[in-house]
């Protein structure tokens, strides 16, 4: 069994008109592509179950879809045309190699989960179909920040400083060095029992895509587990579940130990297109739960 982490970098047409006034008049309209990210750098480390590196992998990808690199994507990466025309393979060849590194019982393993939805996206689009090797999947961002007892996700390079691992920040964003950060940072909080806590059975049903307008969406009850997180017993709900800013929110009460608890749900697609949940939720103190009470009676106002 090893751990494969991967690292990406992509073109998309994010602002390009900032640049290029006339982009779209000269190149047409890309909507009907359904892709916003084009993979053009693959960065991988393969490590074995005691964080012994086996193997690496750098690719650049040709680019096929957008046909220029967005100025933005060049000033974070360092990646140009020349440096794609040059070094550069088609998709299905660099998947392909990144396919090769993959063996039975390894794990793939990603900063968060948006690298392995594009590449799973930019496959569908190539019309790739050998994915069945991409089967259990760690979110090492999600681990690493519930290891180091943080609320929000951490960052990268947020990880990387406060475990004090030394930094050339001239070598961030470049796929296969992040890749190589990662590893390190994964390094320092690895452990092999708890991480089976983490691993994902199943990559297509997990919640990974963004929705965008949350406005539309009405959570099932049903559907969340609400465990008061000191006991595990199950919130009494005070409030309704409203949208507030970004997630949906509630607040309630343990039964048992009588804690005040916020429960904060984060709505997702899967790559499967259907709806999911990921709840967090944290004991408050009374006067920030009396806050949010206030905050979601009078949310419709």
């Amino acid at each position: 069994m090893g751990y494969i982490i991967i690292d990406l970098e992509f073109n998309n047409l994010k602002n390009i008109t900032n640049y290029h006034k006339n982009f779209f008049e000269e190149h047409g309209n890309f909507d009907s592509i359904g892709l916003e990210n084009e993979i053009i750098e693959i960065g991988a480390v393969k490590v074995d179950k005691y964080m012994k590196p086996i193997n690496e992998l750098r690719e650049y990808i040709k680019p096929s879809i957008f046909p220029v690199i967005n100025p933005v994507v060049t000033e974070i990466t360092k990646i140009d045309m020349d440096i794609l025309n040059e070094k550069g393979v088609t998709f299905e060849e660099a998947i392909g190699k990144l396919r090769d590194m993959f063996e039975e019982g390894d794990v793939l393993c990603s900063w968060a989960k948006d690298d392995v939805v594009e590449l799973i996206i930019n496959a569908n689009h190539y019309n790739y179909k050998d994915l069945s090797w991409l089967n259990e999947y760690l979110d090492i961002q999600e681990y690493v920040t519930k290891i180091l007892a943080h609320k929000k996700a951490l960052g990268l390079k947020a990880a990387l400083d406060e475990l004090k691992i030394k930094v050339d920040e001239t070598k961030l964003h470049d796929a296969l060095n992040d890749a190589q950060y990662t590893v390190e940072v994964f390094r320092r909080v690895y452990n092999s029992r708890v991480i089976k806590n983490y691993l994902v059975k199943d990559v297509y049903n997990m919640p990974a895509i963004h929705v965008s307008n949350l406005e539309n969406v009405k959570i099932n009850e049903e559907k969340l587990r609400l465990e008061c997180p000191k006991c595990g017993k199950k919130i009494e709900l005070e409030t309704s579940i409203k949208l507030l800013n970004w997630r949906f929110a509630a607040v309630g009460i343990c039964p048992k130990c009588k804690n005040n608890v916020l429960c904060e749900v984060l709505v997702k697609k899967t790559l499967k297109g259907e709806e999911a949940y990921n709840e967090v939720n944290s004991i408050v103190k009374n006067e920030v739960y009396l806050n949010y009470i206030y905050k979601l009676e009078n949310s419709d106002e």
